[in-house]
C-alpha cells in the first residue's frame, strides 16, 4: 500500500437592466450574525495567502486517476478501462498517476502536489445533490444553511472586512457554491468580467455614466430603517465597487502564458488576473464539468483531466511569472469517486472515496494516507481512509492561519501538506 511520505432620463427598465447585470437580484444571506470578538486569523501566518477550490462535477473516478497499478484487483475488477501498467506514470513502487497528467506527474517531482489518498466521510451518500451538499457545507450529518468557506469567511470577516470589503471571495462560475454561502458576507459569482459590470445600451455612451451616478445616488441617500434593507444597499453599493475594480484589473495583468482553450483555462485565467492584480480576496471557486462517467470513460476522462493538467500548468506558470505562485493554494475535490468494478458500459458508477490533490509552491508534496484496499469494499466501494474534514482542517489551521474548530465545528487532526 502507499503510505503517507510525511470562491439623461432613465427609466425603470433600464435601471433595472442594469442592477440584474450586478447580480444584485439574485439570492442573498439577508440574516445577520453575532459577531465574535475574539476570531482573529494569525496575521504573520496567513499574510496574502488564497485558496482555490476546483469542484470536478460528477465524480471524477479516482482509482483511473491515481492508479494502483501493482494490485491484481484492479485489473480483476477493471479488464476493459483499467490503465496499462506501461502507460502509468509511477509514483512509488504501487501506484501512479493517468498517463494524461503528466503535468501532475511533473508537479509532484518538483514536490508542489500533495496526492491525499482515499478521503471520504462515514456512511457516504451516491446521490450528486446530497454528497454535494456534504462536501460544501462539511457538515454530514445535518442539512447545513451555511458552507465551510462561508463560515471561514464569516470568522474572517471582522479583522478584514474594514481593509478589504468588497472581495473577501469570488466564485468564478455562474451560480454560488453552498460552500460560500455565509450569514455576514456576500460573494459575487462572476463566471464573465465582462458581463459582471452595470450594461447600458452601447448607442448612447452618456447612459453609463448617468445610469451609474443615479445608481449611486438612490444608493447612498436611501434609508428606511430595516437591516434587510441596508443589506441590499451596501450589497448593491459594493458590488458596482468590485465590478469596476475586477474591470480595471484584467486591463493591467501581464503575462506571456498561453491559456488552453475552454471555460477551464479562461477561468484560471482570470483568477491569476484577480491574485496577481492584488484584489485581496481568500478564497477563489470554480467546477470543472463532465466527470459522470456511467459509459465511455476512457475517452472522456482522458481528455478532462489533460485539460486540467495543462489549464494548472499554465495557472501556476501565469503565477510564477506574477511572484505570486508561494501565496496559492490550489485543492481539487470530486463528490465521490466511483464504483471498484466497470460495469458493461466502458464506464463507472457512483462510488464513494477518492483521492484529493493539493497543488501549490508552498505545498509540501508527497503521498498522504493509506490508498484504500479494493477487495475489503463496503458493498463493492472502497471505505475511505481519511475524512474529508481533515483535508480542510489543515488547509484552514496551517495555511489560512485561521481556527478550524470554528469553521468546521470540532477538532480533526492536520496532515503535514502545508
Amino acid at each position: 500500500m502507499a503510505k503517507n511520505q510525511n470562491t439623461s432620463s432613465i427609466s425603470r427598465r433600464d435601471f433595472l437592466a442594469g442592477l440584474v447585470a450586478l447580480g444584485l437580484l439574485g439570492r442573498y444571506q439577508l440574516d445577520g450574525m453575532a459577531a465574535n470578538a475574539s476570531a482573529q486569523v494569525d496575521a504573520a501566518v496567513a499574510a496574502g495567502r488564497s485558496i482555490l477550490v476546483i469542484q470536478l462535477n460528477g465524480g471524477n473516478d479516482g482509482i483511473n486517476t491515481i492508479i494502483p497499478y501493482s494490485n491484481g484487483a484492479y485489473y480483476d475488477a477493471r479488464p476493459k478501462i483499467a490503465i496499462k501498467q506501461t502507460d502509468v506514470l509511477k509514483i512509488d513502487d504501487h501506484v501512479g498517476f493517468h498517463p494524461a497528467l503528466s503535468e501532475f506527474a511533473q508537479f509532484y517531482n518538483d514536490r508542489q502536489l500533495a496526492v491525499i489518498q482515499g478521503v471520504g466521510y462515514p456512511e457516504p451518500n451516491r446521490s450528486h445533490f446530497r454528497s454535494i451538499e456534504i462536501w460544501q457545507t462539511a457538515q454530514p450529518d445535518i442539512i447545513g444553511d451555511t458552507g465551510w468557506l462561508g463560515r471561514y469567511l464569516d470568522y474572517l470577516s471582522i479583522s478584514a472586512a474594514a481593509a478589504n470589503p468588497n472581495m473577501l471571495a469570488v466564485n468564478v462560475d455562474p451560480l454560488l457554491p453552498k460552500s460560500l454561502l455565509a450569514r455576514k458576507i456576500v460573494v459575487p459569482s462572476v463566471s464573465d468580467v465582462q458581463a459582471f459590470r452595470f450594461k447600458v445600451d452601447p448607442l448612447y455612451k452618456a447612459d453609463r455614466a448617468l445610469q451609474l451616478q443615479a445608481f449611486g445616488d438612490i444608493y447612498n441617500d436611501f434609508d428606511d430603517r430595516r437591516p434587510i434593507v441596508d443589506k441590499l444597499r451596501k450589497s448593491g453599493l459594493e458590488a458596482n465597487r468590485a465590478s469596476e475594480k475586477l474591470l480595471d484589473l484584467v486591463k493591467g495583468h501581464k503575462t506571456t502564458v498561453k491559456y488552453p482553450d475552454g471555460k477551464l483555462g479562461s477561468s484560471l485565467k482570470f483568477v491569476a488576473q484577480m491574485v496577481s492584480g492584488g484584489i485581496g480576496a481568500k478564497v477563489y471557486t470554480l467546477g470543472y464539468d463532465g466527470f459522470d462517467t456511467h459509459a465511455g470513460e476512457l475517452r472522456t476522462q482522458t481528455s478532462l483531466l489533460s485539460g486540467l493538467g495543462k489549464s494548472l500548468r499554465a495557472f501556476q506558470e501565469d503565477l510564477k511569472q506574477n511572484n505570486c505562485d508561494d501565496k496559492m493554494l490550489v485543492l481539487i475535490f470530486s463528490e465521490f469517486g466511483r464504483r471498484v468494478a466497470e460495469n458493461g458500459g466502458g464506464g463507472t458508477d457512483h462510488g464513494t472515496a477518492a483521492p484529493c490533490l493539493v497543488l501549490g509552491s508552498g505545498v509540501k508534496g508527497g503521498l498522504y494516507g493509506e490508498y484504500p484496499s479494493l477487495t475489503s469494499l463496503d458493498h463493492g466501494d472502497l471505505n475511505h481512509t481519511i475524512d474529508f474534514r481533515t483535508v480542510y482542517a489543515t488547509i484552514v489551521d496551517r495555511w489560512l492561519g485561521a481556527d478550524s474548530r470554528e469553521v468546521l465545528g470540532k477538532t480533526f487532526e492536520n496532515l503535514d501538506f502545508c
